[in-house]
C-alpha cells in the first residue's frame, strides 16, 4: 500500500513539474520604474507587446484584447515582430483592430516586418497600422502628453530594414545621428527598440527607458536558475533574455513575446503580457 502511495505521489510531482513546464496561457508581469521627472504621485502604465509573431487568441484576438484592457495602460508599446514571416498578418491586424481607439499604440517594425530578400515592409503593416490609429516610428522621436504627463516616445527601426548585408554598423551610425541629440533632461523618455542585445546603443542614447522584444525569453527557462537558453543573435545563455534590466543611464525592459508554437515550445516560459508601472519621485515645481 505504502508502495503504490509512493508511486502516485510521484506520478503527480511529475504531472505537475510537466504542466508548470509547457503551460502556454498568457502571463502577466509587472516591472515598477522608477523616476524623478514625474512628480510624487503621478504615474504612467505602459502595456508592452513583443513578439505575437501572427499568433491568434481567440476569435479576432478577443482573449489577447481583454487581458490588454484589464490592465488599464496609458499607453500601448509594440516593439516588433507582430507579424510573422511564415504566417498570414490577420493575426497581428485584428489585435490593432481590436485596440483602435483605447489608448495611444506607438510601433517599430522587428526583423520579421522586413522582406529579407526584397527589403520592403510586409504586407504594407505600416499603413495598415497607421490606418487604425498606430503611431508607427521611423528613426524619429515626438514629444507627447499622456494622463497629463509630458513625454518623449522614440524608435528605432529594425536594421534589417536596409542593413541586412552590415547588419549593425550603418544602422547604429543612423539611430545615433536621429536619436542622440533629443532633448530629455526635463522629460521622462522612452525608446522602442525590437533588438534586446544592443544595449551599447542605446546606452549612447538619452531615454531612460528601452522597451525591447527579439529574445522570446530564451525559449527555455529554469526559474531562479537560467533565465532563458537561447536566443536569436545572442545564442546560447544570453545576457538579456527577459525581463528589467537597469543599466547606468537607463532601465531597460525585454518582453518574452507571447508567440506559442508546438514545434517549438516554450518551457518555462509562458507566453507574456508586459506591464510597466512608470512611478515619478520628484518634486513638484
Amino acid at each position: 500500500m505504502f508502495e503504490q502511495k509512493r508511486k502516485y505521489i510521484i506520478l503527480i510531482i511529475v504531472a505537475s513539474f510537466l504542466a508548470a513546464a509547457f503551460y502556454n496561457g498568457l502571463v502577466v508581469r509587472t516591472y515598477d520604474v522608477s523616476t524623478d521627472k514625474l512628480e510624487a504621485g503621478q504615474s504612467l502604465r505602459i502595456v508592452l507587446l513583443s513578439d505575437l509573431h501572427g499568433y491568434s487568441y481567440g476569435k479576432e484576438q478577443s482573449a489577447l484584447i481583454d487581458k490588454v484592457k484589464e490592465q488599464e495602460p496609458d499607453l500601448i508599446a509594440l516593439p516588433g515582430d507582430m507579424l510573422d514571416r511564415n504566417r498570414p498578418p490577420d493575426a497581428a491586424f485584428d489585435l490593432i483592430k481590436g485596440l483602435e481607439g483605447y489608448v495611444p499604440i506607438y510601433f517599430v517594425t522587428g526583423n520579421h516586418e522586413i522582406d529579407e530578400s526584397d527589403d520592403y515592409v510586409r504586407h504594407d503593416v505600416k499603413n495598415v497600422f497607421r490606418s487604425h490609429g498606430v503611431i508607427v516610428l521611423e528613426n524619429e522621436a515626438e514629444t507627447v502628453t499622456i494622463n497629463g504627463i509630458d513625454l518623449i516616445i522614440g524608435g528605432a527601426e529594425d536594421p534589417l530594414r536596409t542593413y541586412a548585408e552590415d547588419l549593425y554598423g550603418s544602422w547604429e551610425q543612423d539611430v545615433l545621428t536621429a536619436l542622440a541629440d533629443v532633448d530629455t533632461d526635463e522629460t521622462f523618455s522612452l525608446l522602442l527598440s525590437h533588438r534586446a542585445e544592443q544595449v551599447e546603443i542605446y546606452a549612447a542614447l538619452p531615454f531612460d527607458l528601452v522597451l525591447s522584444g527579439h529574445a522570446h525569453g530564451g525559449q527555455v527557462r529554469i526559474p531562479y536558475l537560467m533565465n532563458g537558453l537561447y536566443a536569436p543573435d545572442q545564442g546560447f545563455f544570453p545576457k538579456y533574455a527577459g525581463g528589467l534590466y537597469e543599466h547606468e543611464t537607463f532601465d531597460h525592459v525585454i518582453g518574452r513575446g507571447f508567440n506559442y508554437r508546438i514545434s517549438v515550445p516554450r518551457i518555462f516560459n509562458p507566453p507574456e503580457i508586459v506591464v510597466i508601472d512608470v512611478i515619478g519621485t520628484g518634486t513638484p515645481p
